[in-house]
């Protein structure tokens, strides 16, 4: 019978702490390089979500003026209560009653939704129009309204919205400033 020594038969069970600090030391090592080379890309990524979560607003907001038979109004807000200017900050989708104003009371919001620090929605419009309403047969009366998406200094993408109430996301020459 060949018996094996002591110091062999007490085998290694798991990892000891200087085996786990170096293979953390090099998993830091690889995402400090490699971090510059994802931010591009996590932008990219959070900036699609926006436009898709901006898209899927207007085509609520024009659903339920369908569904409701009545006057539906979609703006920007900072605060998810009133309207303001800077589309970036979120915008909230409301019961606009038989005027075309911003929101009369608390109970006239349907959905509030919040922007990203750090993507850009510029609006254009041929005349200015801050507010953006649905009719209830679905049309959206004024001039047409472009909502830039802009991720960093770049142009992202662009939202349309027709006089039609048709909304058309489109994708851009990524290499435009914003």
């Amino acid at each position: 019978m060949h018996r094996t020594p002591a110091h062999c038969r007490s085998a290694s069970r798991g990892m000891h702490l200087v085996e786990m600090l170096v293979v953390i030391a090099i998993l830091s090592v690889l995402l400090a390089v490699g971090w510059p080379a994802l931010r591009p890309v996590l932008l990219r990524q959070r900036a699609d979500a926006l436009q898709l979560t901006l898209h899927a607003s207007l085509s609520s907001a024009r659903s339920e003026a369908l569904k409701r038979r009545e006057l539906i109004g979609l703006c920007a807000s900072d605060d998810g209560e009133q309207c303001s200017r800077d589309w970036s900050a979120g915008w909230i989708i409301y019961r606009s009653g038989r005027h075309r104003g911003t929101p009369a009371s608390a109970q006239d919001i349907l959905i509030h939704h919040q922007g990203r620090t750090d993507i850009a929605i510029v609006a254009q419009a041929s005349g200015g129009r801050p507010l953006l309403f649905f009719q209830p047969d679905g049309r959206s009366p004024g001039a047409n309204l472009t909502l830039r998406i802009c991720a960093g200094d770049r142009l992202h993408g662009r939202l349309v919205i027709n006089n039609g109430g048709r909304i058309r996301s489109e994708r851009v020459d990524r290499t435009l400033p914003c």
